[in-house]
């Protein structure tokens, strides 16, 4: 290369570039059975097909928050804000699996199947510690569910799969791999995650993460602010161990120790006279609390609860956890250098978001669903002028009441036309026009909004 000017190199280098696509093209045409990279990709069309109708888009609508100029973070005209997110079912008689952040203080949960069929939705249960919330939903006929697989039957590089409603795209499926298990990412004391590179976005939350055999092994959860290809989404496992406890209960119940925890450093393990992963690091206790009746005390270095082994505080947390409020459990730990045991008799975790869960349950039954829950009001000359409505037809939509079975379909604003075949000319029409209609079926509307007519549906409860 000595003796090489600038432009030898240059066209040294070009060649060199140039023969590396030739040599993958010869290896690649190397016989017959050579596959392309394109042909090692999964398809997941008939996948998706098969499983779309498990997945359910999810839709909320929360009381808006008034402060002393009206409401506030609303929507525009006053109207409550709204939610999107995802869903999937777990057991044919309607119980379906979201996330608690995309439920929570809802006043109004909507679902919607791929099919395009909405149903309406209440709170059985939630569990904010690990972000999951159970739905049952107010379906006629039973509903298929889906799969639950394991995460512990897939690993780091196994193909994946999303379906979802980011950005409110209801019923979008993406691909990608598994990236990782495990992740802790700072949303909870049982952060366990598994991380994918399959396209997770905002309306995503709650949805399932397929493997490639069509279960279930996570339910999407989490993105990172601007970061592309990085998605995270609870285990299945998780799931499967708690959702007894939300359908029966409507909480989850942990073993509380009553002590704070954390890991060591190397540096802070050499002085201990450890490893770092020996055990965990005992850094404070709760007075009164088990661990202090039982005498641990700061400085101790917890390394079994009962038979599991604790080498970081998630190993420690999560075996705490499955021990049942009142039952004894021995923990072994080092003090001193010399190893110790003692039985502790566990607590129940407190869970100062239980009272939010039940407040958002208790909201789902403040609602008559035989009623519209709708204020109405005779089309003044005025309006029926600037709306352009012919003869005498027409009612104005006064209000919606939070949560109602009109929510977000009706809005303040809209002028009913006509309920069903019956046309509507006053309030006093309506009472009649729809006792007339089949409660076994949504009721049609013609309305007009924003000078333009549409129809929309309702669907009451039945008697």
């Amino acid at each position: 290369m000595k003796g090489l000017s600038n432009s030898g190199v240059l066209l040294l280098v070009l060649v060199i570039s140039l023969a590396i696509p030739s040599a993958l093209v010869a290896q690649e045409t190397d016989g017959e059975e050579s596959a392309t990279w394109e042909d090692q990709l999964p398809d997941v069309s008939a996948l998706f097909e098969t499983h779309r109708d498990k997945v359910l888009s999810v839709q909320t609508e929360l009381a808006p928050l008034f402060g002393a100029f009206g409401p506030m973070f609303g929507a525009p005209n006053g109207e409550p804000p709204r939610g999107q997110g995802t869903g999937f079912i777990v057991d044919a008689d309607g119980l379906a699996i979201t996330n608690w952040h995309v439920v929570a203080d809802a006043h109004s949960i909507q679902v919607t199947t791929a099919e395009g069929a909405s149903y309406s939705a209440r709170l059985v249960g939630a569990d904010p510690s690990t972000d999951i919330a159970l739905l049952e939903i107010d379906a006629p006929t039973p509903m298929e569910a889906a799969r639950l697989g394991s995460a512990q039957d897939i690993s780091p590089g196994e193909w994946v799969f999303a379906v979802g409603s980011p950005f409110g795209l209801e019923h979008s499926v993406t691909v990608g791999v598994l990236s990782a298990k495990g992740r802790q990412i700072g949303l909870g004391p049982y952060d366990d995650f598994l991380q994918t590179d399959a396209s997770i976005n905002p309306g995503n939350s709650g949805g399932p993460l397929f493997n490639l055999q069509g279960e279930v092994i996570g339910v999407n959860t989490a993105i990172i602010r601007n970061g592309r290809g990085i998605g995270f989404a609870v285990p299945v496992d998780t799931v499967t161990a708690i959702l007894p406890e939300l359908r029966d209960r409507g909480y989850v119940v942990r073993g509380f120790l009553g002590a704070g925890v954390q890991e060591m450093s190397r540096d802070l393990a050499e002085t201990f006279e450890l490893e770092p992963r020996d055990g965990v690091l005992i850094r404070s206790i709760e007075p009164g609390g088990p661990a202090d009746r039982a005498n641990i005390e700061p400085g101790d270095v917890v390394t079994h609860i009962g038979d599991e082994r604790t080498r970081e505080p998630s190993e420690l947390l999560a075996t705490v956890a499955t021990v049942s409020p009142g039952d004894a459990v021995t923990v072994r730990f080092i003090r001193d250098g010399q190893s110790q045991e003692v039985d502790v008799t566990v607590a129940e975790r407190p869970d100062p978001q239980r009272q939010r869960v039940e407040r958002t349950r208790d909201a789902d039954h403040d609602v008559d669903p035989t009623r519209l829950g709708v204020s109405f009001r005779s089309v003044s000359p005025d309006m029926r002028r600037r709306h352009n409505l012919p003869g005498d037809v027409g009612v104005y939509v006064d209000r919606v009441e939070t949560g109602s079975p009109a929510s977000g379909v009706l809005h303040r604003g809209d002028i009913i036309l006509r309920i069903g075949d019956t046309e509507v000319s006053r309030p006093e029409d309506l009472p009649s026009a729809l006792r007339a209609q089949p409660r076994d079926r949504p009721i049609r509307m013609l309305i007009q909004r924003r000078g333009e007519p549409r129809f929309v549906a309702v669907r009451l409860a039945a008697d």
